[in-house]
């Protein structure tokens, strides 16, 4: 018999893979279409996650390896950062000179990937020794810091260059 303090797995995880699915199914749809990129606005999201980042951590700093973790996760969301980067398409209208990007359907894959590893890590790595739910989820809010700030980076990097070749300069 099932403990009715504990709410049903199966149900649970169905409710999470449609609305998971339902969340891809409309970034998908709006990806079909390329969206207006502005340079201006980049540094937004990157400023507030590291905002969120430095402060959990500077409340609850990890301890011992966990710094080794962290860093460890930084640099593997920046690596991802820099190939999520490289699957976004940027584009320039002649006349209007306004930037417009678009993913790639690589890019919904690797969210997925990126899902599945959150998933796994979570499930599996929870009991992994002195590697307690805190640690996993510092190392994955400083992963997805790297990830999005190394991949606003490459974007404005290419979009200034294709900028100024439209101009000419």
């Amino acid at each position: 018999m099932t403990d009715p303090a504990q709410p049903n797995g199966l149900v649970g995880t169905i409710f999470l893979i449609a609305f998971i699915a339902f969340v891809l199914a409309m970034r998908f749809r709006r990806m079909q279409r390329g969206r207006r990129l502005r340079l201006g606005w980049l540094w937004v999201v990157p400023v507030l996650v590291g905002s969120l980042a430095g402060t959990l951590l500077y409340a609850a700093p990890p301890r011992g390896i966990g710094w080794v973790v962290c860093a460890v996760a930084l640099a593997l969301g920046a690596l991802l950062g820099w190939v999520r980067a490289r699957w976004v398409a940027v584009t320039l209208d002649p006349e209007t000179h306004r930037l417009s990007q678009r993913e790639s359907p690589l890019a919904m894959l690797f969210i997925l990937l990126i899902i599945a590893i959150r998933f796994s890590v979570r499930h599996y790595g929870a009991g992994a020794g002195s590697v307690g739910p805190v640690l996993i989820a510092d190392a994955l809010i400083v992963a997805t810091f790297g990830l999005l700030t190394m991949q606003r980076l490459m974007l404005w990097r290419r979009a200034r260059a294709i900028l100024a070749e439209a101009r000419g300069g």
